[in-house]
């Protein structure tokens, strides 16, 4: 008797330019593939809704949508959780993305993540954390970093994630609280400044103290002085991967 539910290659598209890439590449090299888009796109930069069409095309095949059947946006994760960032990431993308996604698998699921070559300590970690999972990183397989990511969308004629072109190295949701630098947070008060505001208000009633000045060091985000800041010369792991906020995927 043919099995009525055999395993499924989920591929998990965030709509960031290495999700985007390793879907592509997962559709090369499995005969099928279920692409799943954990929604957060009301709180994401607008762009993402084209983005996210662009791909569907591209990639010939819908993108299946999951979300949260308790909250929409990341703001009213905050204000009702009354929690926002810590050392285990951050609540929102529990209850946005890894909720939704442990109730979306099965136990029997390949896992694909767009995790680059670059990351390999980061595939590692995963690994080790979760031992019970079936993952696939194509992307580090192939050889393929960040930097190819980003040339191949353009070379397939799809534009970049707004978020990119701006000069953010992820395409989080604005504002995102696991940053903790001050040029992040002063290019969102630039180019979001509705976003800032909300921060500002949301983490002074929290009591979270989102900006590190200095090592260890920090200050409530409406204390943040005047910009220009420097570039860090370490990038922030702003991952919303399933890495944040615990182990459960």
């Amino acid at each position: 008797m043919t099995d009525p539910t055999p395993p499924r290659v989920l591929c998990w598209f965030s709509c960031g330019a290495a999700s985007a890439i390793a879907a592509k590449e997962s559709l090369r090299l499995y005969r099928e593939v279920v692409i799943v888009n954990c929604d957060t796109r009301p709180s994401e930069h607008a762009d993402n809704y084209r983005f996210f069409e662009d791909c569907e095309k591209w990639f010939g095949q819908k993108i299946v949508t999951i979300a949260s059947s308790k909250y929409s946006t990341v703001d009213q994760v905050f204000e009702r959780e009354r929690y926002m960032s810590g050392v285990a990431g951050a609540r929102c993308t529990t209850e946005l993305k890894k909720l939704p996604r442990h109730e979306f698998a099965r136990a029997d699921d390949t896992h694909v993540f767009g995790f680059t070559s670059d990351e390999r300590r980061r595939i590692q970690s995963f690994r080790e954390r979760n031992p019970e999972l079936r993952l696939c990183f194509p992307l580090s397989d192939l050889g393929i970093t960040k930097s190819d990511c980003y040339a191949r969308l353009t070379q397939a004629g799809i534009s970049l994630p707004a978020m990119y072109l701006l000069g953010f190295n992820n395409n989080n949701c604005p504002g995102c609280v696991k940053a903790s630098s001050p040029w992040y947070w002063d290019m969102v008060r630039t180019h979001f400044p509705d976003v800032f505001k909300r921060r500002c208000e949301q983490s002074r009633a929290i009591g979270c103290r989102l900006v590190e000045i200095r090592h260890h060091v920090r200050i409530f985000l409406d204390e943040l002085p005047p910009g220009p800041f420097k570039t860090p010369r370490k990038k922030e792991n702003l991952s919303c991967g399933p890495e944040c906020g615990g182990s459960l995927i």
